[in-house]
């Protein structure tokens, strides 16, 4: 079931949306940016709803289309999770308007936790996570937080991992967000236990040119692919395509690929501001 809308009409969407324990109402917000709903509580990945990029860097980091969201439509979210530091997935201006909320509470790497105090987020929202560390919120979610290789693993001083990637257990429905990574076994083997319902990867790939302009590859389609399909996820949703013309893939290939190769296996591609109901 999928219908899409912006602005007002999605945020009276949103509230409205009333579903079973054991379903999920996901919105695509671009990049990789996911407005999860399951039993009244709301979890916001990796939003970039601002032009924060083209801000800091001009051309050619020009949006494709605009957020779905504001970032004030954003003021009751539960939780906000934060994959690593790069300005597409931990915007600045995002984070700080949403900050002005007293419910919302901001999940992010340990390593990200002092930029974030300096962005004007308060120790009572914050909430640190490490590679391995498993969260109990509110509701009845629990967050497990895996290392992600965004091309290379990276760690501060203390040992914390800049880049992860999220498992949400919504009471036996499991939700798996990538956040930017490319595939490596580790990977692999920490998620083929968990039971993935739902595996949420980046394709937009890597190139020798988009590294020469320092741009950190992820995931290509074929990637993601088998990914999903060795931790034997249900269903695959492809993200990190579309916003940015020059740091994209075609999705199509990602379709053709998962027609040739596992055709029983599930996917769904979204459209920006789009809403879909996964069902258990």
């Amino acid at each position: 079931m999928s219908v899409y809308n912006s602005g007002k009409a999605l945020v009276k969407q949103i509230a409205e949306t009333e579903l079973p324990r054991q379903a999920l109402a996901l919105w695509a917000l671009g990049q990789e940016g996911f407005l999860v709903k399951w039993n009244k509580k709301t979890v916001l990945f990796d939003p970039y709803l601002s032009n924060w990029v083209y801000e800091l860097a001009g051309p050619p980091w020009s949006r494709a289309f605009e957020s779905p969201l504001a970032p004030s439509d954003c003021l009751n979210v539960d939780y906000v999770v934060i994959s690593h530091h790069h300005e597409d997935h931990m915007d600045k201006l995002t984070l700080q308007a949403i900050g002005q909320s007293a419910q919302t509470r901001f999940i992010a790497p340990r390593a990200h936790l002092p930029l974030l105090k300096e962005w004007g987020l308060r120790d009572e929202q914050l909430i640190g996570i490490s590679h391995g560390q498993c969260l109990e919120l509110d509701g009845g979610i629990r967050l497990d937080a895996f290392a992600a290789m965004h091309e290379q693993f990276e760690q501060d001083d203390a040992g914390e991992h800049k880049f992860l990637g999220y498992v949400a257990n919504f009471e036996g429905v499991h939700l798996y967000h990538a956040g930017d990574t490319i595939g490596f076994p580790e990977l692999v083997t920490w998620l083929q236990s968990r039971q993935i319902d739902i595996a949420m990867l980046p394709i937009n790939g890597r190139d020798f040119v988009r590294n020469g302009q320092g741009i950190v590859g992820n995931c290509n389609y074929r990637e993601a692919v088998e990914i999903a399909v060795q931790i034997d996820a249900d269903m695959i949703i492809p993200m990190h395509y579309g916003l940015f013309p020059h740091n994209d893939e075609n999705p199509a290939y990602f379709v053709d690929y998962i027609h040739r190769h596992y055709p029983a296996k599930k996917f769904h591609m979204f459209a920006p501001g789009e809403r879909f109901i996964y069902m258990k």
